[in-house]
């Protein structure tokens, strides 16, 4: 993961051991960020410069970069000194999965507008599920956000829910740039480098789809992605436990 290192303090160590190793983390951590920092600072001072664009793109891409891992370096302290970030607390209440889903293509909308692209939605209601809406509902505006961001303009996207046994399963699948072996293995990692790239230079989070896996897990659900490779698109998998089923 961009060649990020990882250094995991003991949580519970206590005493005077425990302090040292969280000094020791902490010296660790701003030397990486400060390092991160430099370089991203260095990309901007070349800018300024007149310079060709091929190599004005490839700098704008060095300082992406940077940004990403410090970010991911800011993550991993949080990990190592045991910091939740979790969500609050669930309100579950039985709703239909599929009315969510409606919210969200409206919310979304204006998106799919802008780039021209058109959702090819299949919705079999009733998808009973004891959720909490202000979660799912964000949660499926994450997946239709990211198909269109990663989609070229004029794209469909196809977009299935469905009861699936006992299980809501809900599929977004696009024909966009797609994912390389690697970029799959880290896609639901907060602020991971990945190497795909919008298509019409929309900002990218890189931590939406680790929260939108989260929401799946507090559900008692999962969300995984699949790829066939670079500019094979991507389909991500949504199931949830179903109400009475």
């Amino acid at each position: 993961m961009s060649g990020l290192e990882r250094h995991t303090v003991p949580v519970h160590v206590s005493g005077d051991a425990g302090s040292a190793a969280r000094t020791e983390r902490l010296h660790h951590f701003s030397h990486a960020l400060r390092n991160k920092l430099g370089g991203l600072m260095e990309a901007i001072r070349f800018l300024d410069q007149d310079l060709p664009h091929d190599q004005r793109n490839e700098i704008a891409s060095f300082a992406e970069r940077k940004f990403f891992e410090g970010l991911r370096e800011v993550e991993s302290l949080l990990d190592d000194m045991g910091v939740e970030r979790g969500m609050g607390q669930l309100h579950r209440e039985d709703t239909d999965l599929g009315q969510l889903l409606q919210q969200a293509v409206a919310e979304v909308l204006p998106r799919l507008e802008r780039k021209g692209q058109q959702l090819d939605l299949s919705i079999n209601s009733p998808l009973p599920v004891s959720g909490d809406p202000h979660y799912l509902t964000p949660l499926l505006q994450a997946l239709l956000s990211n198909a269109s961001k990663f989609s070229a303009a004029g794209a469909t996207i196809q977009v299935r829910a469905s009861m699936n046994a006992d299980h809501v399963l809900l599929q977004v699948i696009d024909p966009g740039v797609g994912l390389s072996e690697d970029d799959l293995k880290q896609v639901f990692t907060r602020y991971a480098w990945l190497e795909s790239r919008t298509t019409a230079g929309e900002s990218q989070g890189r931590s939406s789809l680790a929260r939108a896996q989260q929401w799946a897990q507090a559900h008692g659900g999962t969300l995984r992605a699949f790829s066939a490779g670079v500019g094979q698109g991507c389909t991500f998998t949504l199931t949830l436990p179903a109400i009475g089923r």
